[in-house]
């Protein structure tokens, strides 16, 4: 299992039929990556893209009561206070690891209800290893070793569920409803992507 950078070009393209439900590359600081694992459903590359733990959304800190985080915060400083607003769920999968009962190294998310079906042209092999910032290097590791050790797991009780019920349109599942793009749009986007940039 290797990590995958999508273009921003192809993001931008399928945001424009599916705006509210696609994770944006771009921020206020300008373009991030589009980062994730590649799994294939229906002949097509499907990305899963990771996502950062959110503050007072995902996580709070014992005893602080501030809206930003401390200045000199860290994952790894802050590990012992660290406490989970929520937890895994089938369509988002929580990477972190506990170390006895007051301990938590929360590294990050696989959004499975964000996958994207990709043309392999648009696929960027994302080399781990080349990342001269020592800590977006380790966080990364982390992330990869995480989804290495949990791969069968997640692929079983979180992307084929999550494309399983969004392929039947199944609109009870809130997930589903208020986050999951539309596959069959997509797939198709996909092809048309692929046949007007051919040659």
């Amino acid at each position: 299992m290797e990590l995958y950078e999508v273009t921003v070009d192809y993001v931008e393209y399928l945001r424009e039929f599916e705006p509210k439900k696609i994770l944006s590359n771009k921020d206020e600081k300008g373009t991030r990556k589009f980062l994730g694992i590649v799994t294939q459903k229906n002949g097509y590359n499907y990305v899963i893209p990771l996502s950062s733990p959110k503050y007072l959304k995902d996580y709070s800190i014992k005893d602080y009561t501030g809206e930003k985080l401390p200045e000199d915060f860290s994952f790894i400083a802050y590990a012992d206070r660290i406490v989970l607003l929520k937890d895994t769920t089938v369509p988002v999968v929580f990477m972190y690891d506990k170390n006895g009962d007051e301990s938590i190294d929360f590294f990050g998310k696989l959004q499975c209800n964000n996958m994207l079906p990709v043309p392999e042209s648009e696929l960027i092999t994302f080399d781990v290893n080349s990342i001269s910032d020592i800590a977006y290097r380790t966080l990364l590791q982390k992330q990869l070793q995480f989804l290495r050790k949990n791969s069968d797991r997640i692929l079983k009780k979180h992307i084929n569920p999550v494309y399983i019920n969004r392929k039947k349109n199944n609109m009870s599942l809130g997930y589903i409803k208020h986050a999951t793009p539309d596959f069959n749009l997509l797939e198709e986007k996909c092809t048309e992507w692929e046949e007007s940039h051919k040659g």
